[in-house]
């Protein structure tokens, strides 16, 4: 009897648990849908950002003071030559002898050009377990792509390591201030391209304990180039641990290309009556 009054909470208990795991699964999947997100209600103000970024030790006035470095990452307009709402499209790929290897894409997508040409930007820097949310940006002038890397790498370290994104960012904000670029030349779809390269160490002259000493030769390389739209062509890292030359880590971002939002909804038309 008991039996019998018990079997339909059981039932009702067992469609709540079975709705629950739907509404959830559900959830997930609108996270990591390929949808880019334009809700500007909690975006940072981008040239804010930039500026705490790479010069917060420096004001503009003593701009000739700044390295040339960091007036190419921090200061220079990367975004100036786009004039339409477009997505910018790199491939991240991942080789790692510690960790699984993947490859993934992120976008920057220029939803809205202001007046003074700035720029409102959201982004999808990879998806499922690797993915990263940065939020939105408004009245950007340059390209934040190079940030977002940095700020992964920082969070990632802090991971690996248990040591402290602040110190990583702080080392590579510091080092950037030090460098200069070199004037180089590329090759991207069968084109050659005169460019910039910011290339350095944050590590190299730090002590470094423990689980971090494996960084100590990490390097850093930004290439760059007005031709490009958004001028970051490819930001790269390399890891080679001193006690052990097998244990390597390899990070690239490459920029593959750009298309305006009208090419995106004409191609999709097309697809649409093609099918």
């Amino acid at each position: 009897m008991l039996l019998k009054h018990k079997t339909p909470y059981l039932f009702f208990r067992y469609i709540a648990f079975v709705i629950t795991i739907i509404f959830v699964f559900n959830h997930s999947l609108a996270q990591d849908s390929d949808q880019l997100e334009e809700n500007f209600e909690n975006a940072e103000n981008a040239e804010e950002k930039r500026l705490k970024w790479g010069t917060e030790e420096f004001k503009l006035e003593l701009i000739k003071e700044m390295s040339s470095a960091n007036i190419a990452l921090f200061i220079d307009e990367h975004l100036k030559k786009i004039n339409e709402p477009s997505r910018i499209y790199y491939k991240f790929i991942k080789e790692s002898t510690r960790e699984d290897n993947f490859k993934g894409n992120v976008v920057l997508n220029i939803v809205k050009i202001d007046d003074d040409k700035t720029k409102h930007i959201t982004f999808r820097y990879l998806k499922g377990r690797n993915k990263v949310r940065f939020p939105p940006q408004v009245g950007a002038k340059g390209n934040p792509v190079f940030m977002l890397f940095f700020e992964r790498d920082a969070r990632d370290m802090q991971r690996l390591t248990g040591g402290n994104a602040l110190f990583f960012r702080s080392r590579i904000r510091h080092s950037i201030a030090a460098t200069d670029v070199e004037d180089i030349e590329f090759n991207f779809n069968g084109e050659k391209y005169s460019g910039k390269q910011v290339s350095f160490q944050p590590f190299l002259e730090t002590e470094l304990k423990n689980r971090v000493s494996r960084y100590k030769t990490k390097k850093f390389i930004v290439t760059m180039s007005e031709n490009i739209p958004g001028f970051i062509y490819k930001i790269e890292t390399y890891i080679e641990d001193l006690e052990n030359p097998d244990d390597k880590v390899k990070e690239t971002l490459t920029f593959q290309g750009i298309r305006t939002n009208k090419q995106l909804r004409d191609a999709y038309k097309k697809r649409k009556e093609d099918s």
